[in-house]
């Protein structure tokens, strides 16, 4: 009976330690909070990298500025993608169009050296392509 307890303490220790080395190796968790619709490119990938997230149902753009002089766009067949974020990254509206055309996505390194706190973004988003924090 006491080799039996000895060994599940042995296996629970080795659990916990190992618990401790996966969770300590695959990185901590997003700390950006997105904001999308459900089933949009944006929910699955905030799903897939573990980003928290809030489902938007039935919102409608904010009313005040979207700060359109902090994004810089790279145009493409499909539509316009955010090349970079100059803003504060406080709280980030994703416009769904700039200039009469439909903003598709956010490119690699759009929000590099910017400590996103919040994202809002539509669903006209069908790439994103970057890391948020």
């Amino acid at each position: 009976m006491k080799k039996a307890l000895i060994i599940i303490i042995a296996v629970v220790a080795v659990l916990i330690i190992a618990l401790s080395v996966f969770f300590t190796v695959s990185g901590r968790k997003p700390q950006t909070v997105i904001h999308c619709y459900e089933f949009s490119a944006a929910y699955d990938y905030a799903r897939d990298f573990g980003y928290d997230t809030y489902i938007i149902y039935g919102a409608k753009p904010p009313e005040f500025s979207l700060d359109e002089d902090s994004f810089e766009y790279e145009e493409t067949e499909e539509g316009l993608m955010i090349k970079s974020y100059s803003g504060d990254g406080v709280e980030v509206y994703i416009p769904k169009e700039h200039d009469g055309k439909q903003v598709i996505g956010i490119s690699q390194g759009a929000f590099d050296g910017v400590k996103v706190k919040e994202i809002y973004i539509p669903f006209t988003i069908v790439r994103i392509q970057c890391t948020f924090n």
